[in-house]
């Protein structure tokens, strides 16, 4: 008995590989899957020093190929989502934990998928 989402937003899951050098990334795929994304923005202070921290909810849709091919493999990918106009910069983020929700009462089917977000640095290659 699943409702059927409007999916408003288009996020572009990007995976990477390891370049050898240092901490950087060479991607390997990009795909734009229909979501619901969800931001938080936050700024703390501490330790004498500023810090503004952005969390995000990510819903893809479920039956998407992308989403489908790889739902266990989603944690560390990356999602570039530049809402309101933001530049590609401002709007990385990686996914840190996946939760796969389902109807277990009725039929066990796939009611939704949660990604969990942190902000991240831009990835060099990614158009």
């Amino acid at each position: 008995m699943n409702l059927i989402l409007d999916y408003p937003d288009t996020a572009t899951f990007v995976t990477t590989r390891p370049s050898g050098f240092g901490n950087q990334k060479i991607v390997t795929q990009q795909v734009e899957v229909p979501v619901v994304f969800v931001q938080n923005t936050g700024f703390s202070r501490g330790n004498f020093r500023e810090q503004i921290d952005s969390d995000a909810i990510c819903y893809p849709d479920f039956k998407d190929d992308f989403i489908v091919e790889n739902f266990n493999r989603l944690e560390g990918m990356y999602i570039l989502e530049p809402l309101f106009g933001a530049g590609d910069d401002a709007s990385w983020y990686k996914i840190t934990s996946v939760t796969i929700n389902r109807d277990h009462l009725l039929d066990n089917t796939i009611d939704n998928i949660a990604l969990a977000l942190k902000k991240t640095r831009p990835i060099s290659g990614v158009s």
